[in-house]
């Protein structure tokens, strides 16, 4: 192992308590993140949580926070708004636009919930269309798939970067050239891209891009970016108005912000702020996002490959993929084998539809870890 590693391991206690392979639904965090938040609580607990003071350092960390991630995703600090989650982004675009009764949304069968639900709670609300592309045995094929669904009452496609269910990584670019010669917005679901691998949105096209802070950045739960494209923030109304959503307001309305802040929200705790503003840091000056990325595929690609040689497995996740890779193990129940392998100290997790077991590769994993692994499955 090279001291760069070793070094990153070190900060990352989680790591020796278990074979850390589900960075796909949280990343392990490291100690720099937990101190930065300690040292914010202990602010507030020292000094109290009201007045200007505590105010103005929300402020700063917030705009902290849209320099470290607009630098990450390519587009400029104002168009980022600092949410929740990324499926608080997904809600604020899906449930934003002003939909029509019989408007149409196109999403496809490998989203997740957080993509999903905010599509189906529109179309209660307002009685859009959706159509959903199937493209769960040929990802690759997504754009031409996606292209035929389009009509004249398309208003939003709706898609992943990279699936949860499978790993695949989707042809977003393609897609949004498609989509904007038909006058459509793309959002973009970076729950399983965002830090894993080199996001450009500008280069992507795309109008949005939800992210999260939690998983492959290895920030805290709580937290997380939207992109908002200047071009099209204008086309989205405020779905959650509150008082950093707005420029200015008096009793007879409001005027929102021109640019991606008017997503923002109301008070947030500001340790997480401090924690995700810390993991940013981490991540871009220590670790270093190009090596990240690069090690991140190479790990998946020894894991695809050593998974794939086993008898009586089948490895869903195609050649073309980021940090996740999902697998059958003939004659065992996703849940059976998940519960095996963690029995033996390696985490992993479940995906629906088709049904397998998922693990995600971690830049700080180590090739040992991934022959660990396909011991294990081997003993399934």
């Amino acid at each position: 192992m090279d001291e760069k590693l070793t070094s990153l391991r070190e900060q990352l206690p989680a790591l020796h308590t278990q074979v850390y392979l589900n960075t796909g639904t949280s990343g392990p965090m490291p100690h720099r993140v937990h101190n930065a938040m300690l040292r914010e609580l202990e602010r507030q607990l020292a000094h109290g949580r009201t007045g200007m003071p505590h105010f103005t350092e929300m402020g700063r960390l917030k705009e902290q926070l849209r320099g470290h991630l607009s630098s990450m995703l390519g587009c400029a600090p104002s168009e980022i708004a600092v949410t929740g989650s990324s499926t608080d982004g997904m809600n604020l675009i899906s449930l934003g636009l002003n939909w029509q009764p019989g408007d149409e949304a196109i999403t496809t069968n490998l989203e997740h919930a957080g993509g999903l639900l905010p599509l189906f709670a529109a179309r209660e609300r307002f009685g859009i269309t959706i159509k959903m592309a199937d493209i769960a045995a040929r990802p690759e094929a997504a754009a031409d798939v996606i292209r035929k669904l389009i009509t004249p009452r398309t208003k939003l496609i709706s898609i992943s970067h990279v699936s949860f269910i499978t790993g695949a990584l989707l042809p977003v670019r393609e897609i949004c050239e498609i989509a904007h010669k038909h006058g459509v917005l793309v959002l973009v679901d970076g729950a399983q891209s965002f830090a894993a691998i080199d996001v450009n949105v500008k280069e992507l096209g795309c109008d949005f891009y939800a992210g999260p802070g939690q998983k492959w950045v290895c920030g805290p739960e709580g937290v997380g970016v939207l992109y908002a494209s200047q071009d099209a923030v204008n086309q989205v109304s405020v779905t959650f108005a509150a008082h950093f959503t707005v420029d200015r307001y008096n009793a007879g309305g409001m005027l929102p912000h021109p640019d991606a802040r008017r997503f923002e929200q109301g008070t947030v705790q500001t340790a997480v702020l401090a924690g995700y503003d810390e993991a940013l840091r981490w991540f871009r000056e220590d670790v270093g996002p190009a090596w990240a990325y690069g090690r991140i595929r190479e790990l998946a690609h020894h894991a695809r490959k050593g998974l794939a040689k086993l008898p009586g497995v089948r490895v869903l996740t195609p050649a073309d993929a980021a940090g996740l890779i999902t697998f059958q193990v003939a004659g065992k129940t996703p849940d059976a084998a998940c519960t095996t392998l963690t029995e033996q100290g390696i985490s992993a997790r479940t995906v629906p539809q088709p049904g397998g077991l998922r693990i995600a590769t971690g830049f700080y994993n180590t090739e040992a870890e991934i022959d660990r692994l396909i011991e294990a499955v081997a003993g399934l």
